[in-house]
């Protein structure tokens, strides 16, 4: 299996992107980042330096990962829009 890495996407040399996994338009994956089997980095998504997406984990379109944060195997971090408009309605 292979790993798809959009053409406009941003990929450290650093950085180690496991089989299966999917990085998307824009996204941008910085130094020493790991993204696991089977995980996703959706369109205009930031992966910050020495940060992770577990296996099978979901990076929504424009979320950012700080540096040396951790996504856990199988998460889902939700787009920004989604996040506001949650909030939204919840206040």
């Amino acid at each position: 299996m292979s790993v798809h890495i959009h053409p406009s996407a941003e990929v450290s040399e650093t950085a180690q992107v496991r089989e299966g996994a999917w990085i998307g338009e824009g996204a941008w994956v910085g130094e020493g980042a790991w993204v696991g089997k089977w995980a996703m980095v959706r369109k205009d998504a930031w992966v910050d330096a020495w940060a992770v997406v577990g296996d099978g984990a979901w990076v929504g379109e424009g979320a950012v990962i700080p540096a040396g944060a951790r996504v856990a195997p199988g998460a889902v971090v939700p787009c920004p829009e989604f996040i506001e408009a949650l909030t939204f309605h919840i206040s």
